[in-house]
């Protein structure tokens, strides 16, 4: 937003809207923002109060999960077939774009904050720099990927967990991310958990988000056991113990904020060690999860348990776009028993927790050009097929607003 809704000097500013949604739903109000600060909020408009007409201004959407990396992709690779064999595609990216990523991320953190997310929870892997991120207004965690199976690289690859967490005076936000259990050595596990716990920042791991990974850790067989000889990395002898992700899961709890991303086959009581531990959340990608035809997500069944769940939209690599709201819509229509309340928590303060960002140090606000404002229902029109974002606002308590069209 620019013009009357510019926020940038840091002055005050007043907006009547049709909603105001945060930890209380309240209809026809005005609402005075400036500064970061929490915002005072009146009933009907006032005369100095900036009119946004049929907008809901809601709490800010997070996106807990992506890799920006891949933001320049136009379309998904093609999610048929085998697991591993999406992964090929990615590998042979990587190899075909070697040079610095930073134009991707860029375009990835300006489609996101254009889409209504205030927050990410960014996976990087090779070929960013600080300057990608703190240039283009990125708000959010910025999670080191770790991966390698040989002891060689498993010191170096624990080397750059502490050399990331070190750089923390200059990027505070940052945490790290062990792979998968396919793709990790245990013991890069463990010392990217001792390494979070140090420093006391979040971490993300991919566990439980495929049958074929399940196998392997059972097993030691199917299509990774195939991936890994490929690529030269295959190990007798670290895939001779049967593991399942539960062994992960204890492992990565040591950590002070922990995210534990896709989760598609979980077991019940995977899922309850997760919900009886608040610094635990899982992170469910619905497009993606959906693209790749795999049973029901239990998400769901862990929100009855009581535990977290945060929304990500992976990567344009298995998602046409990087839009949260639309990840919410895609929930809303197939679950239209869920209050949108309710996913507008999922989609938001679940988000915050999985990156280990609270409340009282930012003022993200999302704005929701509603198609019907009259109706009553919010709990079940937010998320109408037919609504659209319309801006998000952002700034850290005691700083300036700012707000992007």
């Amino acid at each position: 937003m620019t013009g009357d809704g510019d926020e940038s000097s840091g002055s005050v500013r007043s907006y009547h809207v049709a909603w105001f949604i945060t930890d209380e739903v309240r209809r026809d109000v005005t609402v005075t923002l400036g500064e970061g600060r929490t915002p005072d909020i009146v009933p009907g408009r006032t005369r100095d109060a900036v009119e946004l007409g049929s907008v809901a201004l809601v709490e800010g959407l997070v996106n807990a999960h992506t890799h920006l990396e891949f933001s320049r992709l136009t379309e998904p690779f093609p999610a048929t077939g085998r697991f591993t064999d999406w992964i090929r595609r990615v590998v042979q990216y990587r190899r075909e774009n070697p040079g610095p990523t930073g134009d991707a991320i860029r375009a990835g953190i300006a489609e996101s904050m254009k889409s209504g997310t205030t927050l990410l929870g960014e996976i990087a892997t090779i070929g960013w720099s600080p300057e990608d991120y703190s240039e283009s207004g990125f708000g959010g965690v910025i999670y080191q990927e770790l991966l390698g199976l040989t002891p060689e690289r498993l010191i170096q690859q624990a080397e750059l967990a502490r050399s990331h967490l070190a750089g923390i005076d200059t990027a505070p936000n940052r945490g790290l991310a062990p792979h998968a259990p396919y793709s990790t050595h245990p013991e890069l596990v463990q010392a990217a958990v001792d390494a979070a716990r140090r420093f006391g920042r979040p971490i993300a791991m991919h566990i439980a988000e495929t049958r074929s990974e399940l196998e392997l850790l059972a097993q030691g067989t199917g299509e990774f056991r195939e991936l890994l000889t490929e690529f030269g990395l295959w190990n007798d002898e670290l895939f001779r113990v049967p593991r399942r992700p539960m062994d992960f899961l204890k492992v990565l709890a040591e950590a002070p904020c922990v995210s534990i991303v896709h989760g598609n086959y979980l077991e019940e009581d995977e899922l309850r060690f997760i919900a009886e531990r608040p610094h635990m959340t899982l992170v469910y990608c619905p497009r993606t999860h959906a693209a790749f035809g795999h049973a029901p997500h239990p998400w769901r069944r862990l929100m009855d348990m009581g535990g977290c769940v945060a929304i990500g939209t992976d990567s344009r690599a298995s998602n046409p776009d990087l839009s949260v709201f639309a990840e919410l819509q895609f929930l809303a229509s197939r679950h239209p028993e869920i209050s949108h309340l309710e996913l507008l928590h999922v989609g938001s303060g679940c988000g915050r927790i999985a990156l280990g960002i609270t409340e009282t140090d930012n003022c993200n606000l999302t704005l929701i050009r509603l198609a019907d404002p009259s109706s009553p229902d919010i709990e079940k029109t937010l998320f109408g097929p037919l609504n659209k974002v319309f801006g998000t606002m952002t700034g850290k308590r005691g700083s300036p607003l700012s707000m992007t069209p």
